[in-house]
């Protein structure tokens, strides 16, 4: 018989999640719950183009179009946190459990299939499904064989859809947790990804949950491979290295092209112009003009002193709601010294409202590039550099590093969030 009528209100737990899981995964975007209530009226606000496209891209070992900031090469490189920072307490094993929003049984089931999974499987999960009181909408508990036995097509279309469900604003409780915090990297292999310092045996494990989408690899089922590891020493190994990040090394050559004059200028934003001038003569004397510059010694101070690294978080850090995530590195670019305020998100809103005015082209130094979803929910924030690089720091964690990356990459890094991008640069007013 035909089920027509919403899956009926039954008591169910909500899995807990322990402490620890926030400080190894929490790579969400920056922005999340704070922003998502108020993203209409940031993009009413900001007053975008549909027309503006981000640079092209760069690849790796080619330098970006030549322009006033000079010659960019870029170099690959990984990082991954400190063994130090990376916890070796888990708290309890979660079960994996996969929250809809309010649907009929039949409603539930479709969606199962069109996601790839066989009319069996479908099935019983429709058996299973129960309402998710007092969150809104149903939840089912797949068996740990099914989730096991998928193709890392049906996976990704699984996971890919429940993580933007529970962005979608139909519930202000977090949902789908493993799927919206999933690790991810950049690269093509797993062994790129999870290297030597793990185990084949546990490369293997990992392996069958991993799933691809614009250049990156995702892994959001760690409770299905945790508890088939019992060595603790090998578990935090693998934490580290799912939290590695790919991101690139810049240097920066002064061709005889482009005059030094405007080198310094574009560089030099924020009142550094003369002390950037001695260095940049060097490498314009240095090796008959082929002197390279690692551009970190350009950046001001709080970049300069950010980049590459992890936050140092502290007990006081742990009861806060948000910890330096990327509006508070955006605002605090060009400051002498960061700018806590911008924690608050209210605060931050605020402050790139009145002290930003939006540029639709010659983008400089510092810009703020900002990526909001098709309905104008602001979700991240980088810093313009040059050409497509962006100074960025990638989710709330403490385990999320300060980077430099492509913009292009930003889309794939967060494909939860959004098909199709709608990207703004601001501009502070005072420069």
């Amino acid at each position: 018989m035909t089920e027509t009528t919403k899956l009926g209100p039954r008591k169910a737990t909500s899995p807990v999640v322990a402490v620890p899981r926030r400080w190894l995964i929490g790579l969400m975007a920056c922005v999340v719950v704070p922003w998502l209530v108020v993203g209409g009226w940031w993009w009413i606000t900001s007053e975008p183009s549909d027309d503006l496209a981000p640079p092209a891209a760069v690849e790796a070992g080619v330098s970006p179009a030549v322009g006033p900031w000079g010659e960019l090469s870029v170099t690959p490189i990984v990082i991954s946190p400190p063994m130090e920072y990376v916890s070796r307490v888990w708290g309890e094993l979660q079960p994996s459990v996969w929250h809809f929003p309010p649907m009929t049984g039949d409603e539930l089931e479709t969606l199962l299939r069109s996601f790839g999974l066989a009319a069996a499987d479908a099935a019983r999960l429709r058996t299973g499904a129960r309402a998710a009181d007092p969150v809104p909408g149903v939840f089912v508990t797949p068996e740990a064989d099914l989730v096991a036995r998928m193709s890392h097509e049906v996976r990704g279309n699984v996971y890919l859809w429940l993580a933007k469900s529970a962005l979608s604003g139909y519930t202000d409780r977090p949902i789908n947790f493993d799927q919206v915090s999933s690790y991810r990297f950049y690269g093509q292999s797993i062994d790129e990804w999870l290297g030597a310092p793990v185990s084949a045996e546990t490369r293997k494990l990992v392996e069958p949950y991993v799933y691809r989408r614009d250049g990156f690899m995702f892994f959001a089922d760690i409770e299905q491979v945790r508890s088939r590891i019992t060595n603790a020493d090998e578990l935090q190994r693998l934490a580290k290295q799912l939290l590695r990040h790919a991101t690139v090394l810049v240097h920066l050559r002064v061709p005889p092209s482009v005059s030094l004059d405007d080198v310094a200028e574009y560089w030099g934003r924020g009142g550094r112009r003369t002390d950037l001038r001695p260095l940049l003569e060097s490498a314009v004397r240095a090796n008959g003009g082929a002197g390279l510059i690692d551009i970190s010694h350009l950046l001001p101070t709080v970049a300069r002193d950010h980049l590459y690294r992890y936050p140092r978080p502290t007990v006081e850090d742990l009861s806060r709601p948000l910890l330096a995530n990327c509006l508070w590195t955006a605002l605090n670019f060009f400051n002498p010294t960061p700018d806590d305020r911008f924690l608050d998100p209210e605060i931050a809103l605020a402050t790139l409202k009145s002290d930003y005015y939006v540029v639709q082209d010659n983008f400089q130094l510092g810009d703020v590039v900002a990526f909001a979803d098709r309905h104008g929910n602001l979700v991240h924030v980088a810093v313009h550099l040059a050409g497509d690089l962006v100074f960025s720091k990638n989710g709330t964690s403490a385990l999320a590093p300060w980077s430099i990356l492509p913009l292009s990459r930003l889309r794939g890094h967060y494909a939860e969030y959004a098909d199709d991008w709608q990207i703004t640069y601001h501009r502070r007013k005072d420069m």
